[in-house]
């Protein structure tokens, strides 16, 4: 009995080690200026962006609440930007809370954040007490949590600082590699959280599975890219502006990882776009400034900072989870444009999308199919 007893005290003092490093960072930005104590009963992650005006203000609030709960309650605000851009914010602006940054978008995956500002609350153990918008997090919620979650767990244990484990893998070309780059990362097989894009020092810089970055590289649906599991690693690639890398991403991606490529022509559902006339914004509609995401997607809608066609509307597929086709004699340039097209409703799409003057219908046709394996 007594050796039952003090397993049961050992399993009870070791559950926060248990929870080891559930949220991963790949850097800390700052430390808190506000809370006091190492151990705590209570962590809230802060989802938040640099561009994300509506997450500036909260954070300011949730500054006052961090400061009538010092002891045993600790917030980081959480970003999966480039540690740069987040840097130069830091440098204009004061902040009293923890920063970080998300390794390889890792939470915000797993807790399928879509939109900004959103908040979590986590106990000692890892479970999820609370989530919704930060700032409808009150004073009187983290009293009632206080009291009812006793055990504690170290800020270093609970988040786990995540260095790279990277391969460099590049075309054998030396002039090649000025243009373009590929770098593996060693990332948990389950996150798959689509791709994420920057474009900085004139490149454009591309994290994601390679089936992701593939459907960028050729502007169509993920499910149209066929390719075995053990093939689809994590990588960050990075493409010269106006080279010939970033005209021909397939080419460059394919021979660089030593990939065979077939094309096959499929019949099934897609959206069917007809162009004409097209109207399309200027790049003066939404200013995110340089090193910012391109796109902010929300539960309805998505906008796109200095994007072309292509571009946009291989997101909007993704999102809609079938092909789009556009009729023959519309040739897409790389022309860039601001964008903001709903896409929850098919009604409102279509209104909006005529705006554009872009007719959208749903139809069965067919579309190509493309199958790697690798050489």
């Amino acid at each position: 009995m007594k050796i039952k007893k003090q397993l049961l005290y050992l399993l009870f003092v070791l559950i926060p080690s248990l929870f080891f490093g559930q949220i991963h960072i790949s850097n800390k930005i700052k430390e808190s200026s506000i809370a006091t104590t190492e151990d705590n009963a209570l962590y809230f992650i802060d989802f938040w962006a640099t561009w994300c005006g509506p997450c500036i203000h909260v954070s300011k609030y949730l500054e006052s609440l961090q400061k009538q709960f010092p002891e045993n309650f600790y917030i980081l605000s959480l970003t999966k930007e480039n540690e740069d851009v987040v840097n130069r914010f830091m440098a204009k602006n004061t902040m009293g809370l923890a920063v970080g940054i998300d390794f390889e978008g890792e939470t915000f995956a797993k807790n399928n954040i879509s939109t900004l500002p959103y908040g979590i609350l986590f106990n000692a153990e890892g479970k999820k007490l609370w989530e919704g918008h930060a700032a409808e997090l009150k004073s009187y919620d983290i009293a009632s949590y206080l009291r009812a979650n006793k055990t504690t767990i170290s800020i270093e244990n609970f988040f786990k600082l995540e260095a790279y484990k990277q391969e460099v893998v590049v075309d054998n070309d030396d002039n090649k590699r000025k243009s373009f780059s590929v770098l593996e990362l060693d990332v948990d097989p389950e996150i798959n959280s689509g791709i994420q894009m920057v474009t900085k020092h004139g490149f454009l810089e591309i994290e994601g599975r390679l089936q992701d970055i593939l459907a960028y590289a050729l502007h169509c649906n993920k499910a149209q890219i066929k390719i075995p599991t053990e093939v689809n690693k994590y990588y960050k690639m990075s493409f010269e502006e106006g080279s010939k890398a970033f005209e021909n991403k397939e080419t460059y991606i394919s021979r660089a990882l030593k990939l065979k490529e077939k094309i096959f022509e499929k019949e099934g559902e897609v959206f069917f776009l007809n162009i004409d006339n097209p109207n399309f914004w200027d790049t003066n509609q939404i200013e995110w400034g340089v090193g910012n995401p391109k796109y902010l997607i929300g539960d309805s809608d998505i906008q796109a900072d200095n994007v072309s066609f292509n571009d946009v509307f291989y997101q909007l597929s993704n999102l809609l989870e079938r092909p789009i086709i556009v009729n023959e004699n519309y040739e897409a340039d790389s022309t860039l444009h601001d964008w903001q097209i709903h896409y929850k409703y098919f009604e409102f799409m279509s209104t909006n999308l005529e705006e554009y003057g872009v007719k959208i219908e749903k139809k069965v046709a067919t579309y190509p199919e493309y199958v790697y394996r690798a050489r």
